[in-house]
């Protein structure tokens, strides 16, 4: 008997084995080694919930059952992606400055808002490592989808990707001859 390959695979990335240490994730045709020590996430999740894995984009990917995002390169390369906090490793807090009734929150949503363009990636995610109480004026806003997840990026809507780049231009942007250039 013989056997032919009907087609070309139709998924650019899967859970091949899942063990007691680890799971083994297939990206487009490299095998790596995600153990739980590192990957804590799915360890005690459901089997028909860790092998639900997608590839939105060539460097994201998305577990939507269990709502964890993850970098492909933090896959590939766990050692540059620690869990802890090198701060609460320190035994240090978190300690917000105390905000005072003479901020101008427009102004610090914009600034925030700007910012995001300096870690913009896969066109529409940026890095989420904003004061919480700007990202949720920023959701209501409209301008990025609801940041309270788990999620290490953040989803810029179309409006929120036009006006980042305009007040990135705007704030930051070199001026020669009074022009942004």
């Amino acid at each position: 008997m013989r056997y032919e390959m009907l087609g070309n695979g139709t998924s650019a990335v899967e859970v091949t084995n899942v063990s007691t240490h680890g799971l083994w994730l297939l990206i487009h045709e490299k095998e790596v080694f995600l153990p739980f020590e590192k990957f804590p996430w799915f360890q005690d999740a459901p089997i028909g919930k860790v092998v639900h894995v997608e590839l939105p984009t060539e460097q994201h990917l998305y577990w939507p059952e269990l709502d964890v995002d993850l970098e492909v390169e933090s896959v590939l390369y766990p050692e540059r992606y620690p869990l802890v906090s090198r701060v609460h490793e320190a035994g240090e807090g978190y300690a917000p400055q105390e905000r005072t009734a003479e901020w101008d929150q427009e102004k610090i949503d914009n600034c925030v808002l700007a910012l995001l363009q300096l870690t913009l990636h896969d066109g529409v995610y940026a890095w989420k490592g904003h004061d919480f109480d700007v990202m949720n004026r920023l959701f209501e806003k409209g301008y990025i989808l609801d940041p309270r997840n788990k999620n290490k990026s953040v989803f810029l809507t179309e409006r929120g990707l036009v006006r980042s780049k305009e007040l990135f231009e705007e704030l930051f942007g070199k001026k020669e001859g009074g022009a942004i250039k």
